[in-house]
């Protein structure tokens, strides 16, 4: 263990003492029996363990335990850790029983306890944090377990009635705390149901025909209007006479006024060469 997590354990410690923590009366388990309760953590980012025994009959949650399992909690980014509601870390064991996970295998812990400033920078970018997350409690967990779909522990979450739980399936991992039963769907990222997926594709193809048409249309036009501006007018040719047809009478008065001018007309010479 570093100097910096026995500097976090000595502050747990001081906090374990006054507030007593580690004394605190289980939450009403389905599973949990009466037998030694052990735990295997694991921090992907950082790559920590803890593997412990944190409860056993008669002498209940183990202090020394506990503080191992807040070190792991702790907030990575500040380094600041605080007791771990021992009824969270039941939960989570409650899980991995009912999902038939080994007793061995780790839950990877992705997010645990969160100081103000830490939650209060993630919710500006995540839809998702609240700000008056539990995680700040240290009564909240985002975790996995290998080989063991979300969906699954989602769904045992629901079926124990207890704490919050809600599955972000595009990230892989269920979100359970020890506050009031309840659920919540994940404001981005989550896959769309089927049926809207259909919906969004058919609109999409209508909006994108409309918009080839539209194109398509609009060029035919200019194509016209320049045709229209490039090409000579056509005068449309006089029908021919049809087969039989009599030529209109000349007109007398106009033949004998251009006979007339014929012989008024001076008589002009060939130039010479």
């Amino acid at each position: 263990m570093t100097g910096r997590a026995f500097g976090v354990l000595a502050v747990l410690t001081a906090a374990t003492q006054l507030g007593g923590c580690a004394t605190a009366p289980p939450l009403e388990s389905g599973k949990l029996d009466g037998s030694p309760r052990s735990v295997v953590l694991h921090h992907p980012a950082s790559g920590e363990s803890v593997s412990v025994t944190y409860w056993r009959p008669g002498d209940g949650y183990d202090p020394v335990a506990m503080r191992e399992i807040s070190v792991l909690f702790r907030d990575r980014r500040s380094d600041e850790a605080i007791p771990i509601d021992p009824a969270l870390v039941d939960m989570l064991v409650e899980l991995r029983q009912r999902v038939g996970a080994a007793p061995e295998s780790p839950i990877r812990l992705t997010s645990g306890y969160r100081s103000g400033a830490t939650n209060a920078s993630l919710a500006r970018s995540n839809p998702n944090v609240a700000e008056n997350s539990y995680h700040l409690r240290g009564q909240a967990a985002d975790f996995s377990i290998a080989g063991v779909p979300p969906a699954r522990l989602a769904e045992e979450a629901a079926a124990m009635q207890r704490g919050g739980y809600a599955m972000y399936a595009h990230t892989g991992h269920v979100h359970v705390d020890t506050g009031p039963f309840r659920t919540w769907t994940p404001k981005t990222g989550e896959p769309r149901a089927p049926q809207i997926l259909e919906a969004q594709a058919r609109a999409r193809a209508k909006a994108q025909a409309l918009a080839l048409a539209q194109k398509a249309g609009n060029a035919k036009a200019r194509v016209q209007v320049a045709d229209a501006g490039s090409k000579p007018i056509k005068v449309p040719a006089k029908a021919p006479a049809a087969p039989g047809a009599k030529a209109p009478p000349p007109d007398l008065a106009r033949v004998r006024v251009a006979l007339a001018q014929i012989k008024e007309m001076p008589v002009q010479r060939p130039a010479k060469r």
